[in-house]
């Protein structure tokens, strides 16, 4: 009778042990991570880091998720090593509940090719490769995201950001682009280097159901103006202010990653709600 009870004992304390195991594990492969990997870059002819942010919930659910491409790769994740600090949008992302959360992917810049691959215009600093390098993006990189990750291929769905010359590369992307990319985050775009933008934001018959994120910092010399430019024509074209708000100027924001990890989380909270 008595060891007839304690296996009974044993036996419960056994299924509860276990199920304490597996609610353990469950809850580490719950936890948003960060997957470095690697990619060849047809279009140029090189190869190219890659960042991949799946949030918390990826790994035991079968939801599919938005994404977000961001340029820069190297300074926007937090551990990340930069001259000028990290934008932390991982950590930004993980103050969002489980239901408002993207799949990030951020491209490392080359460093030597990056003042190329984020210009599709002629300029004093580097032969033109930003027609290849938004190629690569949409015709190599985005197919091996949706085919590996769960994602929701639809351009609503896919956005694209980035700040300074990584700015300049999202709003001409989006504009070549606007079946794949539904929303751009455009931070402090340096405009000024290629103004052939404006005229092709003007020439093109834009998707009014795009949607455009404009911002920069109030101590950035003449950016205030060029970002402002860019709403106007933006407005001119038909967009309502729900998807172009009145851009974003950070008081006192400098053109660095500080200003760019504030502005970020207003943009995020707008892009993913």
């Amino acid at each position: 009778m008595y060891r007839k009870l304690l296996l009974q004992i044993l036996g419960v304390f056994f299924v509860f042990a276990i199920q304490n195991v597996r609610a353990q594990s469950s809850t580490a492969s719950d936890t948003p991570r960060i997957i470095v990997s690697s990619i060849k870059m047809p279009q140029l002819g090189r190869e190219r880091t890659i960042r991949i942010y799946l949030p918390a919930g990826y790994a035991t659910s079968n939801k599919k998720y938005p994404v977000l491409y961001m340029h820069d790769g190297q300074n926007i994740f937090t551990g990340n090593t930069s001259f000028a600090g990290s934008w932390l949008v991982d950590s930004t992302a993980k103050t969002f509940p489980v239901n408002k959360q993207a799949i990030i992917v951020g491209i490392d810049n080359s460093g030597k090719y990056r003042m190329a691959e984020y210009n599709a215009y002629e300029s004093k600093y580097a032969k033109p490769e930003g027609d290849a390098y938004a190629d690569f993006i949409v015709k190599t990189l985005k197919p091996y995201i949706d085919s590996v990750y769960r994602t929701k291929k639809e351009a609503k769905h896919t956005a694209i950001a980035g700040s300074s010359m990584g700015g300049l590369i999202s709003m001409y992307a989006a504009v070549k682009y606007p079946d794949v990319f539904g929303t751009a985050g455009v931070f402090s775009p340096s405009f000024w280097i290629a103004p052939q933008l404006y005229k092709l934001v003007e020439d093109t018959k834009m998707n009014t159901k795009q949607k455009y994120f404009l911002s920069c910092g109030d101590k950035e010399e003449d950016e205030v103006d060029y970002v402002n430019k860019m709403d106007s024509i933006l407005i001119k074209k038909g967009f309502k202010l729900k998807n172009v708000p009145a851009p974003l100027v950070i008081k006192g924001g400098k053109h660095n990653e500080a200003q760019w990890k504030a502005s970020f989380k207003t943009f995020y909270a707008w892009l993913i709600n």
